[in-house]
């Protein structure tokens, strides 16, 4: 799953991206279909298992799936030219607001079903928006090979993490700013409480500490749990779905510590003019019940915000989820906010200015 490229806020010129041509038009649609965007890989493959398949054999519903990267400026260009092809995906915490006016409907909660509204009861309204919903808590940790580290031979932090002498090993991170200068902040001594608003200049100085150790710069979340596995590196920054699922389901020489590792929302919405809007509203109904939502997460630990679905869940399988209490307690709430404000050079956001800077420190 790319989370870079999907949650990277709507750039200038979002407007005039090129719409795909595929055979999802609403001139082709059929009504017994429903077309998700899709995160592919091994959690693609999960939501298939243990939902889209079982809800079809309930309903007669098919899903179609489409795997796509960055929904913002697709949902975006596909609206405007009155060609909407997806009837629900999933956009990152910020675009649900940016794009709520011009692009997304509104979620009628009342035609979910029971199981569903008993979900929702439990979660904070600030996960349950009138363009989006919360679907699952993404996790980013610090994740390392157990064959080189081991025991009390463990990193703890990220100030461990830019520790090479007593770490020694390659290293890989995202080459993105978000999580990226936290973390540097934090390595640099700044507590997880002072994180925001980032000092960019601060994390740049900390960043060019550990570049040289750096193998990869990774761009996709299948990354960083291949180069570790591959030996490739030793210690990464990882989204910890995948890393969780190498533990749980393959016994792989990994672990993760959540000690300032970040927390977040992916929110599922449905574009304007979606094809087949009360089969995705009846899709939602079925990803939104709990006993199904914590069913998805022995496949895949990725978890919806729920209470219920926490208590429902196997606790081998929920002690390593983002959302975990014990969990909660040592990572940072990131903040979208802060990233999609107004930079200080008054023409992008924190993010694209992060970006910018990053990429010409990558660059030397």
């Amino acid at each position: 799953m790319n989370h870079q490229s999907r949650s990277r806020l709507l750039l200038a010129g979002i407007a005039s991206a090129v719409i795909g041509t595929t055979a999802l038009s609403p001139a082709w649609a059929q009504e017994n279909e429903v077309v998700m965007q899709d995160p592919g890989g091994a959690y693609g493959e999960a939501l298939r298992e243990v939902m889209y398949d079982p809800f079809t054999e309930e309903t007669g519903i098919k899903v179609v799936t489409v795997q796509e990267a960055r929904s913002g400026p697709r949902i975006k260009a596909q609206v405007e030219a009155g060609r909407t092809e997806w009837d629900q995906v999933f956009i990152f915490d910020q675009e649900t607001k940016l794009l709520g006016d011009c692009c997304l409907e509104k979620i009628d909660y009342s035609k979910l079903d029971e199981s569903a509204q008993k979900t929702l009861a439990t979660m904070p309204d600030n996960l349950k928006r009138p363009n989006g919903v919360a679907l699952q808590v993404i996790g980013i940790g610090l994740s390392y090979n157990t064959d080189k580290f081991s025991g009390d031979n463990v990193p703890q932090s990220w100030a461990d993490f830019w520790n090479t002498e007593k770490f020694p090993g390659n290293r890989c991170l995202p080459a993105w700013p978000r999580f990226v200068f936290e973390a540097a902040l934090m390595a640099d001594g700044v507590a997880k409480e002072d994180l925001y608003p980032v000092d960019m200049d601060r994390a740049l100085k900390k960043i060019a500490e550990i570049k040289p150790h750096v193998s990869k710069w990774w761009t996709t979340a299948a990354q960083a749990p291949q180069l570790l596995l591959d030996g490739e590196a030793d210690m990464c920054m990882a989204y910890t779905g995948r890393i969780n699922s190498l533990v749980i389901n393959e016994g792989a020489p990994v672990d993760l510590n959540w000690n300032q590792g970040f927390v977040y929302y992916d929110f599922f919405s449905i574009p304007k003019g979606a094809p087949h809007m009360e089969n995705s509203l009846k899709l939602l109904s079925w990803r939104l019940d709990a006993e199904r939502a914590a069913e998805l997460t022995t496949q895949y630990p990725v978890a919806l915000p729920s209470p219920l679905v926490f208590e429902a869940a196997d606790p081998d399988v929920s002690r390593l989820w983002a959302n975990n209490p014990e969990n909660l307690k040592k990572a940072v709430e990131w903040s979208p906010d802060f990233w999609g404000a107004q930079s200080q050079d008054g023409r992008s956001t924190n993010e694209e200015y992060g970006q910018e800077k990053l990429n010409a420190l990558l660059a030397q």
